[in-house]
């Protein structure tokens, strides 16, 4: 897929994603597929610790943002970069999860791909062997690392970590173009399925033209099951076209 486009870098500042209304009613999440307390990872501040502290270390990672080669780290996931956009937001949902102040801003990145289909192969095979191994061995029913799943748009959706981040992607296979959202849940590691969980990261509104691969990306704070899916918009809200699941 090639439109001409030439790679730019954006630096926009905002509030982040406002409240979506969906076009669907969700389903409350049971107490099974609640994301479920978990620590913060070394270098990230403790719950509740003093708002200066977590300022420091948003502001830290913003740099990080800044200073990293996005071409580069899109060639290692398989994809040419085509744009970038690092946004600041005020992210609710993301700083209650790490136990930082509601009102604390952070950065997210958006990333506009051009992706191999190696770097999008579904590898449902290996998410079955996975499981079944951890089935003996311990509780988890996610299988860990890296992943990609079909949807039930046609599309594939991938969710993996690296650099200290969690990438969330969807890769439109259809023709014409596509609008919705990308959106990161906490799930329990123990849950079966695919299921949405508890809101982690919300990827603002964007179209996708056949072949696009759009990525949203955020600071990983904690280890566990995430939940990726990607939201269609319909005539009267969004819908859920599927997702992937993995322990990160």
């Amino acid at each position: 897929m090639s439109r001409g486009r030439t790679v730019r870098r954006n630096i926009a500042a905002g509030l982040g994603a406002a409240a979506l209304a969906l076009g669907v009613t969700l389903t409350a999440v049971a107490p099974s597929q609640a994301a479920s307390t978990s620590e913060n990872l070394p270098g990230v501040p403790a719950p509740g610790s003093p708002a200066s502290e977590w300022e420091a270390w948003a502001a830290q990672e913003r740099a990080a943002a800044e200073a990293t080669d996005w071409k580069a780290d899109s060639a290692a996931r398989g994809c040419t970069l085509e744009d970038v956009t690092i946004s600041d937001e005020v992210d609710r949902d993301y700083n209650l999860a790490m136990g930082a102040p509601a009102d604390l801003a952070t950065h997210r990145v958006d990333l506009l791909e051009d992706c191999d289909d190696a770097a999008t192969a579904v590898d449902d095979g290996a998410a079955t062997a996975s499981r079944a191994a951890t089935s003996e061995a311990s509780t988890l029913a996610l299988p860990s690392g890296d992943r990609c799943a079909s949807t039930s748009g046609p599309g594939t959706m991938c969710l993996s970590k690296s650099n200290g981040r969690i990438y969330a992607s969807w890769k439109y296979r259809g023709s014409g173009s596509v609008t919705g959202f990308l959106r990161i849940y906490r799930v329990s590691s123990s849950v079966s399925g695919c299921p949405t969980g508890t809101t982690w990261l919300t990827g603002g509104d964007s179209k996708w033209y056949s072949g696009d691969t759009r990525t949203i990306s955020k600071t990983r704070t904690s280890a566990g099951g995430y939940s990726a899916h990607i939201w269609k918009k319909v005539t009267i809200g969004h819908t859920d076209w599927g997702g992937v699941c993995s322990v990160l």
